[in-house]
């Protein structure tokens, strides 16, 4: 593994996130890489520090003023640029429109495959296989 996949993994690492596989990957390179080790242990400092810090406050309705401005900005995005409804609405009825074509030619040359094609009981008697119900 080289420094630059191992660095990006590094915090995986320091959080346990990462696959046993991807976890030995790094821990091999570590082994080699004083820059890398060096680097993990700085990672492991720093997530130290933060875990004694208290969380900060979060100021009541916070949640709520956020989504509000969320929807404000949405609705007023949207109403700025009505083409993006416009071009959504023309995707979605050139979809269905090119799912419809392809049913209608997969129905039309499969029947002609179809009715070209021997039955598979014929198929199989052609080889001398008895077919229960055949000639019936």
């Amino acid at each position: 593994m080289k420094c630059d996949k191992a660095r990006i993994q590094l915090a995986g690492l320091t959080d346990k996130a990462l696959s046993a596989g991807e976890n030995e990957a790094v821990r091999r390179h570590l082994a080699t890489c004083d820059e890398c080790r060096t680097l993990l242990e700085r990672l492991r400092a720093d997530a130290e520090l933060l875990r004694q810090e208290p969380a900060p406050e979060v100021p009541a309705g916070l949640a709520t003023r956020i989504m509000a401005e969320v929807r404000d900005r949405s609705a007023r995005d949207n109403v700025r640029n009505p083409g993006i409804w416009v071009m959504s609405l023309a995707t979605r009825v050139a979809a269905v429109v090119l799912v419809a074509v392809g049913i209608w030619l997969g129905t039309v040359l499969g029947r002609g495959i179809a009715d070209s094609q021997p039955s598979l009981a014929e198929q199989l008697a052609a080889h001398g296989v008895p077919v229960a119900g055949a000639g019936q």
